[in-house]
């Protein structure tokens, strides 16, 4: 079993029978052998949160719940949170910022409701990857690329603008086309009405990628940086 399999393994027993894998981050940082000691893990699930709560705490595992309406549990193993979230797909109702939330979906349509490629691999435990947008291939070749329409995509959360620009400053600037620069200008106006929190939080995490500088250089260059400084 790889390392990151290895950590999550009373997880992996706890939810026998049930069909989980891992999502997002700690996978990316599995195929590009990055360190994987500090990386947070995710899980996805096919199942209802009570169903993930039930076979947890037969296992003797405590949960906390804060996340339930969206879908996510959180386990507590050896001083570690593991958030574990069940397929779900979104919908975004007009005026909202939050989606109103559905479960029991496949793989594919959760995949689908996330925001970029390589945000939609999942490693299963038998080490097989599930890649329904090609989200390797763009991780690989430097890539941030939308699921879908980036128009709506960002007006669904217009701060997905600077999550774009954020992924940039890690992994490369290759989805930076000129159809991905004019929807970003046309999300600006709802970046700058987000929560001060929200913005300063962003502009950090920019800042402390590897190529932050460079990239928020080229957002300065393009007029995207507006409102983002929150003194």
């Amino acid at each position: 079993m790889n390392a990151l399999l290895d950590r999550v393994k009373p997880l992996l027993d706890a939810l026998e029978g049930l069909d989980v894998r891992l999502v997002g981050g700690a996978v990316r940082a599995w195929l590009r052998k990055d360190p994987l000691t500090s990386v947070e893990i995710d899980l996805a699930v096919a199942a209802l949160p009570e169903d993930v709560e039930k076979a947890l705490h037969a296992a003797g595992i405590v949960t906390t719940d804060e996340g339930k309406r969206w879908g996510t549990v959180t386990a507590h193993l050896n001083g570690v949170a593991y958030e574990l979230t069940c397929l779900r797909t979104d919908k975004y109702l007009p005026g909202s910022r939050y989606p109103s939330v559905a479960f029991g979906v496949d793989w594919e349509t959760d995949a689908a409701r996330r925001d970029f490629s390589f945000n939609a691999l999942y490693l299963g435990p038998d080490e097989v990857l599930y890649d329904p947008f090609g989200g390797a291939e763009d991780l690989k070749n430097g890539i941030v690329r939308f699921i879908g329409d980036p128009e709506k995509r960002l007006a669904e959360d217009p701060l997905r603008m600077y999550r774009f620009w954020r992924f940039c400053a890690y992994y490369g600037m290759g989805g930076v086309t000129p159809e991905v620069l004019e929807c970003c200008r046309n999300a600006l106006p709802g970046v700058v009405s987000a929560s001060r929190s929200r913005r300063a939080e962003e502009w950090r995490k920019i800042m402390e990628a590897p190529q932050g500088p460079s990239v928020l250089a080229e957002m300065e260059r393009q007029g995207l940086a507006d409102g983002m400084r929150v003194e």
